[in-house]
């Protein structure tokens, strides 16, 4: 009994410690010496430790802990750096060794409920496809920039509202870089909104993003695109299902950041519109034939745009297998996709930078190989051969050795 009393004055204790003590070490400390009296066991002190932690944690989140102040409780950090050595050889071109490094940092707020403004900074120049810095130039100190900057609204669980600079993967779904580069953020609106439907969650994504602005020129260029989709998953099976269709007029304009090979007419201006749909899909399945495997997948896009009559089409597939997600020590995904994306199928200001830098007219293998060599650290290995699909041809090789570091 007087064991049973004293655990209950200690909880009240610890209780009022969550208000009071500023680090976790000192409940330890705490801890032991109870253990060391033998007023606990280890299991118990074990069990409560646990159990403050959820507290104080599940309070942080809900911004009620008195551990910190409330505007910290409701700011999230993360970020990631990578380092890399990259070799890259094409015919008739000079080899290239470099080193490279990217350095991300983002910060997430929820000033009010419903409401989250988010911004990042990034390491690069003003290209959108790229945040390296190369290792050049006399050890000059390089440029960090601003990468996004958003407010989003959820007023209900099905709706999500965004706009500013921001990240798309929420608003506009792709499996691959074929059409997109992992680092573009664009500019303007979306909205997702979702729903279930018997076994799948049914949902589509509307955009509207500014392509450029022109104090000269009241017929500024925009990209509006509506995307429908569903997921669905059903014991080891899962799918994911989508079709975008773009709506895009760049006639008589010029973009800045293109690849120059698309096609332009006698004032040097781009000749079509770029109206078009891509349909995209991925096919998964868990453990694959007892295999220690977590997942295998098959994936892959297409593209056709209306207006040019010739070289209007691409497409990409591509399977990975391995962990569907690495974020743990051990954890590894193999993957592997070819591309074609033929001259006017798509904007080349928008393609993968390390796909034939960039340009449209270009088929493409690409392998990528990656293993977790700690708790978000992951070295990876990524191999391009690329070719033109123009006269030239002009074969391109490109090798990436990667370590990043995400926080």
């Amino acid at each position: 009994m007087k064991k049973v009393f004293s655990t209950i004055i200690m909880i009240a204790v610890l209780s009022f410690s969550l208000n009071s003590i500023a680090f976790a070490s000192e409940i330890d400390i705490l801890l032991d010496k109870l253990v060391e009296k033998g007023v606990l066991s280890p299991v118990e002190a074990t069990i409560i430790k646990d159990e403050t932690k959820q507290q104080v944690a599940a309070e942080i989140a809900q911004a009620k802990s008195a551990l910190s102040p409330t505007w910290a409780q409701k700011v999230k950090i993360n970020g990631d750096f990578r380092l890399r050595y990259q070799y890259q050889q094409k015919k008739a071109s000079q080899t290239r060794n470099r080193g490279r490094v990217r350095y991300r940092l983002g910060i997430t707020a929820d000033p009010v409920e419903k409401i989250t403004l988010g911004a990042g900074l990034a390491s690069g120049g003003g290209d959108p496809r790229s945040t390296n810095q190369t290792f050049q130039n006399t050890f000059e100190t390089p440029d960090i920039r601003l990468d996004y900057a958003y407010a989003e609204y959820k007023p209900f669980k099905e709706i999500s509202l965004i706009s500013g600079i921001f990240q798309n993967k929420n608003y506009l779904w792709r499996p691959s870089d074929l059409l997109w580069d992992g680092d573009i953020n664009p500019q303007g609106g979306a909205a997702h909104l979702h729903t279930s439907l018997m076994d799948a969650d049914v949902w589509i994504n509307i955009g509207s993003l500014v392509l450029d602005e022109s104090s000269s020129d009241e017929s500024d260029p925009y990209m509006f695109y509506v995307q429908p989709g569903l997921n669905w998953a059903n014991g080891p099976f899962d799918a994911k299902l989508a079709a975008s269709f773009y709506s895009i007029d760049l006639r008589k304009h010029t973009l800045d950041y293109t690849s120059s090979t698309n096609t332009l007419d006698s004032d040097g201006k781009l000749l079509y519109k770029y109206d078009s749909i891509s349909p995209a899909f991925e096919i998964g399945l868990a453990e694959p034939l007892g295999l220690p495997l977590e997942r295998v997948a098959l994936f892959g896009e297409f593209i056709n745009a209306w207006d040019p009559e010739h070289n209007n089409k691409g497409w990409l597939v591509g399977f990975n297998f391995g962990n569907k997600k690495i974020s743990k020590k051990g954890q590894w995904q193999g993957k592997y996709m070819y591309a074609e994306l033929q001259k006017d199928a798509w904007i080349d200001a928008f393609p993968d930078s390390d796909r034939y830098d960039g340009k449209t007219g270009v088929k493409s293998h690409e392998a990528i190989l990656e293993y977790g060599l700690f708790d978000n650290v992951v070295l990876g290995f990524d191999y391009y051969n690329s070719r033109s699909l123009l006269a030239s041809k002009a074969p391109e090789s490109i090798f990436q050795a990667d370590i990043n570091f995400k926080f």
